[in-house]
């Protein structure tokens, strides 16, 4: 009968410790099999998904077309990613394969918006120079970094979908001005919309949050850094692919930028691959900023809370399902 619910076969790859509790109880509520993977998915381990109907995974290294084409030898037309994210999957591929996919477009927007705040938080009061003295037993040194109110600061928060706009309700909450900047501006939205030169001349703060399409690839460039105030402060947990990381180097160096957060790298796909392979980034310019007390760095993780976990968990699944017992996903994505 259409519509009735039909019991699945699923594979989870990638699977987390934080997600084992929300997969298993999914699985119960629902009935449907449900084998989870600690390893992240490969056209060398796609075997083990044999006999199984759909593939919900979340990684940052690649999907590849070699990897869709033997999905779809082995009858599996359907990956349900846990993540927001489709810069590491061929598309191409996918779709030659007759591969259809499906993301999670939004699983804690507050979550992301609250990290960059809370790096903008850390390097507006010079933490990291602060802790380097402590580190080093020098408690006099690390009594004269003075801070900026984020109050009497002005913010550009580029991109205003969900992040963004949960980012400008915070920072307003802080009282600073906020700019914002989006070629699609939220209708009815109290946000002070500027173009996209105006915010990067006037903000003490920058916070990104646009999707990392390739159009969008180094908007924050040499050019873009010459333009900025001097002691500028730059956040990104958007994609690693919106910064020219040896424009931010070079600005780092001279002090044209006081401090950056970086929670999404622009190498960091094949750091990931370097790491699995050879166990460490090889990576001259990941190196250079660890040492640099006015960068905080982390690793894709501004997205992670308990709410987030849960929710990229039900709604990759129900997706997953949506294309099982359906033909369709409330989250497909096609580009």
């Amino acid at each position: 009968m259409k519509g009735a619910h039909i019991f699945m076969k699923i594979v989870s790859f990638g699977t987390r410790p934080d997600e084992v509790q929300y997969l298993t109880e999914w699985s119960k509520r629902t009935g449907n099999e449900l084998k989870q993977i600690t390893a992240t998915l490969n056209e060398d381990n796609v075997d083990q998904a044999a006999g199984y109907d759909g593939i919900t995974c979340m990684q940052t290294v690649p999907y590849s077309a070699a990897l869709f084409q033997k999905m779809a030898d082995l009858g599996i037309k359907f990956l349900s990613i846990r993540n927001v994210g489709l810069d590491n999957i061929d598309m191409d591929g996918a779709k030659a394969a007759g591969i259809r996919i499906s993301n999670v477009p939004a699983y804690s927007p507050e979550a992301i918006a609250e990290f960059a705040v809370t790096l903008t938080m850390h390097l507006v009061r010079n933490l990291g120079q602060v802790e380097e003295h402590l580190r080093n037993n020098d408690y006099n040194g690390a009594m004269h970094y003075i801070g900026r109110n984020v109050a009497d600061c002005t913010v550009g928060v580029i991109g205003t979908g969900r992040i963004g706009r949960a980012a400008v309700k915070i920072f307003k909450g802080f009282g600073a001005k906020v700019l914002g900047y989006d070629p699609y501006p939220a209708k009815n939205s109290d946000i002070d919309y500027v173009d996209l030169d105006t915010l990067i001349r006037e903000a003490d703060i920058i916070d990104l949050h646009v999707p990392g399409l390739p159009a969008n690839t180094h908007m924050i460039n040499a050019a873009a850094f010459t333009k900025m105030k001097d002691h500028v402060i730059i956040v990104n947990t958007a994609r690693g692919n919106l910064i020219d990381t040896q424009a931010l180097l070079d600005n780092l160096r001279s002090g044209k930028v006081a401090g950056a957060g970086i929670d999404t790298f622009e190498y960091e796909e094949q750091d990931l691959l370097n790491l699995e392979q050879h166990g460490n980034f090889n990576d001259p310019a990941w190196d250079e900023m660890m040492q640099m007390p006015n960068v905080v760095l982390s690793p894709h993780i501004a997205y992670y809370t308990e709410t987030a976990v849960r929710n990229m968990v039900e709604i990759s699944l129900a997706n997953l399902m949506g294309f099982l017992e359906k033909g369709v996903a409330e989250n497909e994505v096609t580009q």
